[in-house]
């Protein structure tokens, strides 16, 4: 633990940068915070219900079918920037399967997609979304409140990232429960500075101390993953619970069979193409239920 303290006043060194300037940069908890606009937050049912075909998704609370002692793990599963797609259905289904309790945050706030750069929604109103989601699932009696993690995809990647770290989440919303861990999909570590954001934006916080899990993809032009690469090793050394894994061959979105073949021109200027990867997504899959059982433990009874 001595190392987490540590790790903040190290932040030039591991990011990179070369004065304390760097802590100016946006994504910090205090650009953050002063980012977050009050109200506008987000309404999660009081009751749950089990999936169907024609369940409507937004901000919608889901329940296992089975039984299972005591208090449930809980899943919040975080969309991309493009809202809401049959992809969060399947990562919902397969999580219930494993006897999750999912919350699927609705964040998009009738846009149709907010992929452009800068975004119509701020990245501290996503953060404070999915920290909303854990605080409503840490008030329901079947959900253990001690065993709640944020599952993220591409934008959604960026909100687990931040929320691992305590003091972003302390920031955007002083009191809610730590999560147990979080996982990022297709996401990224920092953005370097750009017309929009001249100062950069730092996404993985040097005091990262929520277990996190990072899995990205060699073939990413859209949220390339050089960022991560560099800078995961240094925080892991520093003690930090960080774990990682590249697919070589991946590109963005490698679950999305819907989008497979999908072209367009990213907030980065750079000409992407989605293809989806069965057996990547099988693997995911099993990385990300095998991290979570490692890090959401059952307490003793």
């Amino acid at each position: 633990m001595k190392a987490f303290r540590s790790l903040l006043g190290m932040a030039a060194v591991l990011l990179g940068a070369s004065s304390a300037s760097a802590l100016a940069q946006y994504g910090t908890p205090e650009t953050l915070k002063t980012e977050l606009k009050q109200g506008d937050d987000l309404s999660f049912p009081a009751e749950a219900t089990e999936l169907g075909t024609f369940t409507n998704l937004s901000n919608a609370l889901l329940t296992p079918g089975r039984k299972d002692p005591g208090k449930l793990p809980a899943l919040v599963v975080f969309h991309t920037c493009g809202g809401v797609k049959q992809h969060i259905r399947h990562w919902a289904e397969a999580a219930l399967k494993e006897g999750y309790v999912v919350l699927v945050p609705d964040a998009m706030r009738g846009l149709r997609n907010d992929c452009g750069s800068p975004p119509q929604i701020a990245n501290a109103r996503l953060i404070k979304d999915a920290l909303d989601a854990v605080a409503h699932l840490a008030t329901l009696p079947y959900v253990d409140a001690k065993r709640i993690s944020i599952l993220g995809f591409s934008k959604g990647a960026l909100v687990a990232t931040w929320a691992a770290s305590s003091s972003v989440a302390n920031a955007l919303r002083p009191g809610a429960p730590p999560i147990a861990s979080a996982i990022s999909v297709y996401g990224f570590c920092a953005l370097a500075p750009t017309r929009n954001r001249p100062q950069g934006v730092q996404i993985l916080q040097p005091d990262t101390d929520r277990p996190l899990l990072m899995l990205m993809g060699g073939k990413d032009n859209e949220t390339p993953p050089a960022s991560c690469l560099e800078r995961l090793p240094r925080l892991k050394e520093a003690g930090a619970p960080v774990e990682w894994h590249l697919y070589p061959d991946a590109t963005h979105s490698w679950d999305q069979s819907e989008l497979h073949g999908f072209t367009k021109t990213a907030y980065n200027g750079e000409r992407v193409t989605y293809l989806y990867d069965q057996a990547v997504t099988e693997d995911t899959r099993k990385r990300i239920f095998d991290f979570l059982a490692r890090r959401m433990t059952r307490p003793e009874k």
